[in-house]
């Protein structure tokens, strides 16, 4: 006999990891508190990869340019002066390299995936994955010397990696929010056409469970950028897989979760079920007399 509830129950499934679909199809009725836990978590690690970038690839050769300035440089009215004519590096290595050449003529080269250079009226920005550049500011005033940026960079530097933090924070955050929202229509439909329970903020849940394995992803790539182990092209093309993650965890997901349930009537009648005999001396049931074959009983007064 077939009780009402669902034809088809999944067990429990644990809601502490998105590593698998499973995993993340579980976020779809774990409790937002939980959800937000681990997304802390894995923006932490991504937080901390980026820590370390700046703190070993970035800010080391900014400190060493600062300190190896001349007493004189200065930007004014858009444009530079500076005391020497010729092309000189500042300090580099295989993250960054800050150059000065007034006449742009490219004497130094490139080594670094990105090139900061500071030319005659303009800042050029150079790497293996594109090119820009941006004028001076004509109205700023902007010393370029050891006596004035040297102590303002010191200063100052502990001041940038806490707002480098708190800004990878909140774009994680919020992008994670919006692609969410983004992802919560197609991955009801997906759920719907495979015939899985869940509603729109079940889904938006296990959109956001989604994200975590790509971010977790682009970590590692920066984690392994900076240990030099991962080239720039690779760390471009490990930003475009994280994509390509979420997107496969989006479409895996709905097929874990639990069924739709069908709850069964009490008039709903299975037909491979046999009826139950009629008690002794009670009177026959109405279907009994509606069936045209079905010879009447005898009466009881018929001898």
């Amino acid at each position: 006999m077939v009780s009402s509830g669902s034809l088809s129950e999944s067990p429990e499934l644990p809601v502490w990891q998105p590593l698998t679909f499973g995993g993340v199809a579980s976020f779809a009725r774990a409790r937002w508190g939980r959800l937000l836990l681990l997304q802390t978590i894995v923006a932490a690690f991504v937080v901390a990869a980026g820590v370390v970038f700046l703190s070993r690839c970035w800010f080391p050769v900014m400190t060493q340019a600062t300190q190896d300035l001349t007493a004189y440089g200065a930007v004014r009215g858009g444009q530079l002066a500076w005391p020497k004519t010729e092309a000189v590096v500042l300090a580099e290595n295989r993250f960054l390299s800050l150059v000065v050449d007034l006449a742009d003529s490219g004497a130094t080269g490139q080594v670094a995936d990105l090139q900061v250079e500071f030319t005659r009226d303009r800042i050029k920005f150079a790497s293996l994955l594109g090119y820009t550049e941006l004028p001076y500011p004509v109205g700023w005033a902007i010393e370029l010397n050891r006596q004035t940026l040297d102590p303002w960079w010191n200063a100052w530097r502990p001041a940038f990696l806490f707002g480098g933090i708190v800004a990878t924070l909140v774009f994680l955050f919020v992008s994670w929010f919006v692609l969410a929202t983004l992802y919560a229509l197609p991955v009801w439909v997906l759920a719907w056409i495979a015939r899985r329970s869940a509603s729109l903020a079940q889904c938006w849940r296990m959109g956001a469970a989604a994200l975590l394995p790509g971010a977790i992803w682009l970590g590692g790539a920066i984690l392994l950028y900076v240990g030099e182990q991962l080239s720039l092209v690779g760390l471009g093309a490990a930003f475009g897989l994280h994509f390509v993650i979420t997107w496969v965890y989006l479409l895996g997901a709905p097929f874990h979760l639990p069924k739709k349930s069908r709850a069964i009537s009490a008039t709903e009648k299975n037909p491979f079920t046999p009826a139950s005999p009629a008690p002794p001396g009670s009177a026959p049931a109405a279907a009994r007399s509606e069936n045209p074959f079905h010879s009447p009983p005898p009466s009881a007064n018929n001898g």
